[in-house]
Parts: C-alpha cells; structure tokens; sequence
C-alpha cells in the first residue's frame, strides 16, 4: 500500500503510454520494439497499492481465426505484448517504485520484482528499468506516461 508521500501519491491513478525510447552504448536510439514506434500501453496504480501493466504494439497482424489461432499467430502475443499486475511500493527517497509481479503473460515472471526509477512532473510520469534490468548494449530505457484526466479523449489513436 503506497504510504503518504508525495511520489506515492503522484502515481495513483490511470496513465496512457506516449512513448518508449532505448539508448544503446553504440550512440543509438529507437522505440521499443516490442511495441513499435505508436506503442499503445495503460498502467494503473491504486490507493490500496495494486497496479496493473499492459502495452502491445497496435499494429501486430489481424489473426486469420480468432477462435482457432495458428502457432506463429500465437507467438505473435509474446513478440509485441506485455501485461502483469500485482502490488507495488514506492521507495520515495530513491525515487523508485518496486512492482511485486503477481501475475504476468510470462509465467516466469510471475513472483518477480521490476524495479523502476520513477518521476512525475505534472500530468507526465517517467519509468526507467534499473541499469542490472538492462539487456548488453542498453544504456537506458525511458518509457513516458501521460495521466489520463490529462488527455483529450479525441485525440486517441492506434
């Protein structure tokens, strides 16, 4: 349950994804790729200490049959797609919110702890992986939230 700070509650509420930037050692920069350069992601965070995560990339490719989806089909879900929920906790000195995975589309990943440096400025909130959360290569993965009371509900789109 998020304690009384001002981070803490900062966070609550609901946020859109606006973008997702990695820098790489070699001076390069992209958006994830997972979820493609129009990223479509919420994230909510309770006052009673849940939060819940889902991003894909909007433009993954219509499935031939809903109902009886191929293998590749399948795969597709793990190529661009994430979600998990569970409890966090903000570390307000640090500047870091811990999310308690409780259940997430990997199931390995279910129990794990994803550690974020988190800020808030405004209607803007950032999450960044901490640097032993980062793949070789990846000096920085910076993904921007805008608050949804924030957002004109027009200008949505996938």
């Amino acid at each position: 349950m998020p304690d009384d700070s001002t981070l803490a509650s900062a966070l609550v509420g609901a946020w859109r994804l606006e973008s997702t930037v990695q820098r790489f050692a070699d001076g390069t920069v992209r958006p994830s790729p997972l979820y493609g350069p129009h990223g479509v992601g919420y994230l909510i965070y309770s006052p009673s200490g849940q939060m819940c995560a889902i991003l894909a990339d909007p433009h993954r490719e219509l499935w031939a049959s809903p109902d009886e989806p191929s293998q590749d089909e399948l795969q597709s879900i793990h190529d661009h797609f994430i979600a998990y929920c569970g409890s966090y906790e903000v570390q307000e000195q640090a500047g870091i919110v811990l999310h308690h995975i409780e259940l997430h589309i990997t199931p390995n990943n279910n129990g794990a702890i994803a550690a974020r440096r988190v800020s808030v400025n405004g209607s803007r909130l950032t999450l960044m992986p901490l640097d032993d959360e980062l793949p070789t290569g990846m000096l920085e993965y910076t993904l921007t939230w805008v608050r949804f009371d924030a957002i004109e509900l027009n200008s949505i789109n996938v």
